[in-house]
């Protein structure tokens, strides 16, 4: 039971390391800032549509499912 906890570990480590590499980079938001003159830029609500929805949301999942799995195999291996 440990180590298929382990194995799951592992692939739920790749696939979060993957998510975030292929979500859109912000940088052209943050480098707008420097260059423009608009101030409210920073403070505008931007929701999240289609597949960047989506890679947040999967990756937030995964990111609770790698806090648990970590406490579980934690737990276990003290024993």
């Amino acid at each position: 039971m440990y180590n298929t906890l382990v194995y799951i570990y592992i692939i739920n480590n790749i696939l979060i390391i993957l998510l975030i590499l292929s979500q859109p980079s912000k940088q052209q938001d943050a480098l707008s800032l420097l260059s423009t003159d608009k101030s409210n830029t920073l403070f505008e609500t931007q929701k999240p549509r289609g597949i960047g929805y989506l890679l947040q949301y999967v990756t937030a999942t995964l990111g609770v499912i790698w806090v648990v799995l970590g406490i579980i195999l934690m737990i276990m291996g003290n024993k």
